[in-house]
């Protein structure tokens, strides 16, 4: 009996240990890692950052929690096969020698005993939980970015509910002894805004660093890329998660491309230029049942219009009024302003804010409509100039001294000949060359003064943890 209170209290101990070591927001210079998703290959990826970096040390991917760790050796075991694969994506040398599969990925030590070949290996729990995979941090390299091999099923995310914390694969930083040294894991986000309260509430929209997706309706449910992929998904989708996935995740910044069917039952879609995408009603839905739920504020930015609205305005009357019956009492009223506090807000319970890219309209329904979110995008099609065009907006931004929020449009445009011939390979290729570099240049030298930042594929980026990583430290800067 004594024995089990004393295992009882020890796990107590490690769980309260190991959220300490999650948890770890306030301080940016303490040991840090991520999970994220690659785009083109949906593989699980892994990062760190001020890591030690020592000889012995190991980053583990198990798929439950791992409260501890211990080395095990097995005879005869077979070797794993050689990853080699050009979807590898981020920084450092050294990737993985094998595979993901099994318990290891890293070549083993192995010692002869009674002519046998010994090797030894990581287990979690005792050995009640496998390590799926295993990364021999580089030594001296304090960050580092892994694409892993293990796939990562979205089914995960569609079972996440607003009382999830962490689900589907979890990682940790261990020395050479096994004793963790810090921990991540696959997050969901729904109120990560009203468990900031205390810390942000009197700040403005403006202010605070708030995930954004791009194109954020051109998703396909269910869509495998590795099965049907086609020239035109390969440009058309920008996102793997549904609005409502995206929202669980922490985005807090929509970017809603509206087209108008006059013939059809319902006649507003989202598209994403000529292609046409979701229901507009869907969207709505999902935004809709995540504010009630979480009682999280929601920057709904309508722009383009590139499908039947015509010179004219009527049709933009029609989704105005539109807009207005499906969001109701929970659209922010506008003499609340971009000043407004986002205690104000909240106090009026109107957490949507419908920003509508024509000024025209924004004048004729002063009760319904903010003006625009600016985006800042940069038309580019390498990372070399998407790098320099967001340093540049950044050093000289001149609108952080305005209300009016603004998007930082982090990521790469194919020119029309790229798509036509596809040069480029498609948006998931080039979200994976250039989501690790800006996860990179947000977290390390942009986050301070950084608005609205909106990728594709964003569970390919750490956006979400560097902004409510940034925003939390906000108070002490």
């Amino acid at each position: 009996m004594v024995g089990k209170v004393l295992q009882l209290a020890v796990a107590v101990l490690l769980v309260f240990w190991t959220n300490a070591q999650t948890e770890s927001y306030e301080d940016p210079n303490s040991l840090k890692l991520w999970l994220t998703i690659s785009a083109r290959k949906r593989f699980v990826e892994v990062s760190w950052s001020n890591a030690p970096a020592n000889k012995g040390d190991h980053v583990l991917v198990t798929r439950q929690d791992a409260l501890s760790f211990q080395k095990k050796a097995s005879p005869k075991r077979t070797p794993l096969a050689s990853f080699s694969s050009e979807e590898g994506s981020g920084s450092g040398e050294g990737a993985p020698s094998f595979v993901p599969i099994s318990g290891f990925t890293i070549r083993p030590e192995a010692r002869t005993a009674r002519n046998e070949v010994e090797q030894e290996f990581w287990v979690a729990n005792g050995g009640a939980t496998e390590v799926v995979a295993a990364i021999q941090p580089s030594q001296g390299l304090s960050s580092q970015w892994f694409t892993t091999g293990l796939p990562f099923d979205y089914e995960l995310s569609r079972n996440a509910t607003i009382h999830t914390s962490c689900y589907g694969f979890w990682a940790s930083y261990i020395d050479a002894q096994g004793n963790i040294l810090a921990k991540t894991c696959l997050k969901v986000f729904p109120r990560w805004m009203n468990e900031l309260k205390s810390k942000i509430g009197e700040m403005r929209l403006r202010d605070l660093f708030i995930p954004g997706t791009h194109d954020s309706g051109s998703y396909r449910p269910n869509f495998d890329p590795l099965l049907r992929e086609s020239l035109v998904t390969k440009y058309a989708l920008t996102q793997d998660d549904d609005i409502r996935g995206q929202l669980m995740h922490g985005v807090r910044y929509l970017d809603i491309r509206v087209g108008y069917y006059r013939s059809s039952p319902e006649p507003f879609f989202i598209y994403h230029g000529i292609t046409k995408q979701r229901p507009l009603q869907e969207v709505i839905n999902q935004v809709r049942d995540f504010v009630y739920d979480t009682n999280e504020i929601v920057i709904f930015g309508l722009k383009e219009f590139p499908v039947g609205f015509g010179k004219g305005l009527g049709v933009h009357r029609l989704l105005i009024s539109y807009l207005r019956d499906q969001f109701q009492d929970i659209i922010a009223h506008p003499s609340l302003t971009w000043r407004a506090s986002l205690r104000d807000i909240w106090a009026r319970k109107q957490n949507v804010f419908l920003a509508y890219d024509h000024e025209a309209m924004v004048e004729e329904f002063p009760e319904v409509l903010f003006g625009s979110v600016e985006q800042r995008w940069g038309n580019k099609q390498s990372w070399p100039q998407l790098e320099t065009y967001l340093r540049n907006v950044n050093d000289f931004d001149v609108s952080r001294f305005s209300s009016r929020p603004v998007s930082d449009m982090a990521e790469l445009t194919p020119e029309t000949w790229d798509v036509i011939l596809d040069k480029q390979g498609g948006l998931r290729k080039m979200a994976d060359n250039v989501n690790w570099r800006i996860s990179q240049l947000y977290r390390n030298e942009l986050g301070t003064n950084a608005n609205i930042v909106s990728a594709d594929f964003i569970r390919g980026t750490t956006l979400v943890e560097t902004a409510i990583e940034y925003n939390t430290r906000k108070i002490y800067m």
